[in-house]
């Protein structure tokens, strides 16, 4: 904040000056002798406040107020004044000054009108910038046009080259969103200014989303190799794991760039956009930049789904399984493959699926197969849920032709644990498996204890350590212990290395570094 004072005494200049830097260290202050000299200076200074006696020679303090009202910007005007010409000062907050100190000023007094007068620039402030905000993301979706934007800030930060982001926080499970609106505004204004002037703002907010963009200005000549890129991807990743975000989706996409943010923000948004929905594929870890998408992106399913059948008929699951995850997998192009293309294959498998099996399924699997195609897989959020419900429909229809005789719950069983088996690095929950096969969490969590002796929690951190225990002591394997965690579906390392610990007896680097020494000898 910047405060003008203005006194034809030097010695009250000098006491008002050095009481500011005591109680605000971090404002500007500047001080006029005489009200002429103060209205000089307004223009250039552009103060926030003005703190001014009354009687001074040259202009006093209500003709300097009088004479401020021609401005375009006013400051907030203080009176200082002695006991008494208190009606006179009186008479300036009719005139339109803010307020008045007595003399000898009393520091409280001073403390409680600079933080009303803070209060009130940020809320005039917030519903500046709100007002703005809105017409910046009318026009960006193209609702408005460019000539509908004014203000010299908006028009500096538009005249620059750039890019837009949006970021997409979903509470999930019926939870509302909160605060998270401005909370995640400024964690992105942070992250982003690294890299250039950002300006960020919530451009919708529901109960349980909320949607919002930041504009990059300059910067940077190329996105795709600026070193301040990869900090800020990272940084966006650790944002999608925060305990803030817990429990919901945060995703976040990058549009291309442009060299004038004026002419071309609408497209690079519109481009953000559509890179916001790539984030299905769990491989971008909740971050998409348009501006590295490859010239060729097109991509087809690529399953023979006769071969399927007669696999699912005559094979272990495991090998249906892994024929269908290598087609979607090709599908996917890298994660630049829409998740509309990727949902219409795997419905299009199962209604294929369906249609060949014919009366080998009964009525009640033909219906879930149909069920899913038309509900369930629309409805999935990640390609990791797409997969899940796929593979779920294959078992079961496996299950059918193999062997009816086994009940529901061994079947369920014994497919949970092929997943654990082929999947063990994703993020594998007992209550999302119950869900596919429609069992109830806590009677599945029994189910599966009684079926193998074990468990779902220690099957699958036994299979974790295992593989662990394998890169561990493999003499060919340079991994890292951070690599060789996340290989073995730990993304935390220090959490890897407790678990670990506790069930084989030592630390990852101990274990890697006897196994090597044993075979050595």
């Amino acid at each position: 904040m910047k405060i003008l004072i203005v006194d034809d005494e030097a010695r009250h200049r000098r006491g008002m000056f050095h009481l500011l830097q005591a109680i605000r260290p971090e404002y500007e202050v500047v001080m006029a002798k005489n009200g002429a000299e103060a209205l000089d200076m307004v223009p250039l200074l552009q103060p926030d406040v003005v703190l001014t006696d009354i009687r001074m020679p040259h202009m006093d303090g209500l003709t300097f107020l009088e004479k401020l009202s021609a401005f375009a910007l006013q400051p907030k005007v203080i009176f200082l004044s002695a006991y008494n010409l208190f009606e006179y000062a009186q008479t300036a907050l009719r005139y339109g000054a803010y307020d008045y100190l007595l003399k000898p000023v009393d520091t409280d007094k001073v403390e409680e009108v600079l933080s009303r007068i803070e209060q009130q620039l940020m809320e005039d402030k917030g519903k500046t910038d709100s007002k703005a905000e809105g017409i910046l993301g009318s026009w960006l979706k193209g609702i408005v046009p460019s000539e509908s934007l004014q203000g010299p800030e908006i028009v500096e930060l538009l005249g620059h080259s750039g890019f837009a982001v949006v970021t997409e926080f979903c509470a999930g499970d019926g939870r509302s969103a909160g605060k998270s609106g401005a909370r995640l505004c400024h964690e992105l204004r942070e992250i982003w200014s690294c890299v250039g002037a950002a300006r960020s703002w919530t451009l919708e907010e529901e109960s349980d989303r909320v949607l919002a963009v930041t504009l990059i200005a300059g910067g940077m000549k190329d996105p795709g190799i600026c070193s301040d890129i990869t900090q800020v991807r990272q940084a966006l990743e650790r944002m999608c794991y925060a305990p803030e975000y817990a429990g919901g989706r945060l995703s976040h996409a990058a549009g291309v760039r442009c060299k004038r943010l004026l002419e071309e923000g609408p497209h690079s948004f519109q481009t953000a956009m559509a890179a916001l929905t790539l984030n299905f594929h769990d491989s971008w870890k909740g971050v998409v930049f348009a501006w590295e998408e490859p010239e060729m992106t097109g991509a087809r399913l690529n399953l023979d789904h006769e071969q399927l059948f007669a696999v699912l008929c005559t094979q272990e699951a495991k090998a249906a399984l892994q024929l269908c995850r290598t087609a979607f997998e090709e599908l996917a192009n890298g994660g630049w493959t829409n998740p509309d293309t990727l949902k219409d294959g795997a419905a299009f498998t199962l209604m294929m699926l369906k249609s060949r099996c014919g009366e080998l399924l009964d009525r009640k699997t033909a219906l879930r197969l149909a069920e899913t195609s038309a509900k369930e897989l629309p409805a999935c959020e990640t390609m990791f849920a797409l997969l899940s419900a796929l593979e779920a429909r294959l078992l079961e229809v496996r299950r059918e032709l193999q062997d009816k005789k086994r009940g529901r719950g061994e079947y369920a069983a014994e497919a949970t644990i092929r997943l654990i088996q082929s999947r063990f690095m994703e993020e594998l929950t007992l209550e999302n498996l119950a869900e596919q096969f429609y069992f109830n969490p806590s009677y599945f969590s029994t189910l599966f204890k009684n079926y193998t002796g074990r468990t779902f929690s220690e099957m699958l951190t036994e299979t974790r350590i295992n593989r662990a225990k394998e890169l561990l002591s493999d003499p060919e394997c340079t991994l890292k212990i951070y690599d060789i965690a996340e290989r073995s579906g730990y993304r935390d390392t220090k959490y890897f290395g407790r678990i670990f610990k506790r069930y084989v007896g030592v630390s990852p680097e101990a274990y890697r570094h006897k196994s090597l020494g044993n075979l050595g000898r």
